[in-house]
Order: C-alpha cells, then sequence, then structure tokens
C-alpha cells in the first residue's frame, strides 16, 4: 500500500477532528474522500503530512511499509508524498516564474516538463505575476496542482482541487490529472497514486476513482465502490449516510 491510515486519532487546539479513521490506498490506486466542509477531510490530510499542528493521540500512517507517523514533513516529502491545498497564500514580490524554476530544480524537473505543464494548464500569461496576486480561484488552484505535480509524487494529496472552479478549469483540471496519472515516469517502479478530497465529487466526470469514503464529523461512515458511493451521494446527500451510520452504530 502507498498510504495505510489505522484507527488515527487526532485533535488540533485540544478539540478531537479525526476519530478512529481508518483509509489505504494502493499503488496506483485514486481514492475520493469525500464529505461536508468542515467534516475533517483537511485534518486527515494534514495528519499525513505530518502538519506538527496536528496531534496524534492514537493510530499509525504507514506509507510503503514504513510507519511514518512520527516522521518529519520534510521526509515524508522525500518518499514522495505530495499535496495542494484550497487556500494558498498571496506573495508579493514573488513571480510565479521564479517558483517554478526553484521547484523544478529542486526535483530535478526538467524544463521541457516544466514548459508542458505550464500550457497544459493554459498558464503562460501568470508567469510574470506575483504569486497568486489576481489570480481567480480556478487560476489558483491549477497553479496550486502545478506545483505539485512538478515533485512527481508517488502519491498526490489533493485539498478540494474542484472546490469554486467554474467548468471550463475543471475539465483543465481533470483531464490533466488523469494524464499524469497514466504517464509513463522511468523513475518510478510503480503507478502514482491520488486522494482527492472533495465535498462535489464534481472531478468524477474526468477521473474515475477505484474507491471511495464518506466522512462526517471527523469520522468515516462509509465507503465502497467509488462509482457506486458518489452515485449515492449525489442522489441522497450526505445526510442520507449520517442516518445510516448512526444506525448502525446504535444497533
Amino acid at each position: 500500500m502507498i498510504l495505510e491510515v489505522k484507527d488515527l486519532n487526532v485533535e488540533v487546539s485540544g478539540k478531537l477532528v479525526l476519530k478512529d479513521v481508518s483509509l489505504s490506498i494502493g499503488f496506483g490506486e485514486i481514492v475520493f474522500l469525500l464529505g461536508p466542509n468542515g467534516s475533517g477531510k483537511t485534518s486527515l490530510i494534514q495528519s499525513v503530512l505530518g502538519n506538527p499542528a496536528y496531534k496524534i493521540l492514537k493510530g499509525r500512517i504507514i506509507s510503503q511499509g514504513l510507519d511514518i507517523t512520527t516522521l518529519k514533513p520534510e521526509e515524508r516529502a522525500k518518499m514522495g508524498i505530495a499535496a495542494s491545498f484550497q487556500l494558498p497564500p498571496k506573495i508579493k514580490g514573488l513571480k510565479a516564474s521564479r517558483l517554478l524554476d526553484e521547484v523544478s530544480k529542486r526535483f530535478n524537473v526538467h524544463e521541457s516538463y516544466v514548459k508542458k505543464l505550464i500550457s497544459t494548464f493554459k498558464l503562460e500569461e501568470f508567469m510574470n505575476r506575483e504569486l497568486y496576486v489576481g489570480f481567480s480561484g480556478g487560476e489558483m488552484k491549477r497553479f496550486e496542482i502545478l506545483l505539485a505535480l512538478l515533485q512527481k509524487p508517488k502519491l498526490l494529496l489533493l485539498d478540494e482541487p474542484d472546490s469554486g472552479v467554474d467548468v471550463e478549469n475543471l475539465a483543465i483540471i481533470g483531464k490533466t490529472l488523469d494524464e499524469f496519472l497514466h504517464e509513463d515516469d522511468d523513475l518510478l517502479s510503480t503507478r502514482r497514486s491520488m486522494l482527492i478530497v472533495t465535498h462535489t465529487g464534481a472531478l468524477a466526470k474526468y477521473i474515475n476513482p477505484s474507491r471511495a469514503y464518506i466522512m462526517l464529523n471527523g469520522e468515516i461512515v462509509c465507503y465502497g465502490k467509488g462509482e457506486d458511493v458518489i452515485k449515492r451521494v449525489f442522489r441522497d446527500g450526505f445526510e442520507k449516510c449520517k442516518s445510516c451510520y448512526e444506525k448502525y452504530k446504535g444497533g
């Protein structure tokens, strides 16, 4: 498994945000984590990345057979774990092109691949702008995902890549991610894997997850075949999952 989360309990500032969460992602697997805003999805990503603000009370995080529960964030990054986030900060004085240069050098990415991603995400006109200054929501997400892809990750964690994105940007993001997942890379011995956190499931139009989990109030309440779970959410909403789970716990 590229990622195994086992019985994870996490708190932030004394508040329990994840309760006995278990989730797994195989090599080359695409998994969706669905749930309404504030359900704990981002907390799971931050815990996997090793953010010290997220205190692990119980449970383990395992990647590629190694227990990474106590590893520092930079050590996890070296293992090929990368992420994009909902609200990246605007940075005045730093041009987008400069940041791309630094990231591509750090991860030894060829200039032709950088140019290919810039073109694919249609971000040519933004290269001389200050980072995220004047970017729309969709443009910010495209650039943030581009940065994550430059790291050539084995496991890519995407936090709400389809939230607040118009149809055109959604198509660009969805098609590019699908292409990234299936492209050949001689540096990787296994296919790439991806965890997509979303409350809309809109990317399912372009990416077909093998499995999907539903999180409510910091707990995994449902999981199954990706297509089936997403259809159920589109049809019944998250409340139906909540009522089924409460009935299960009470029974």
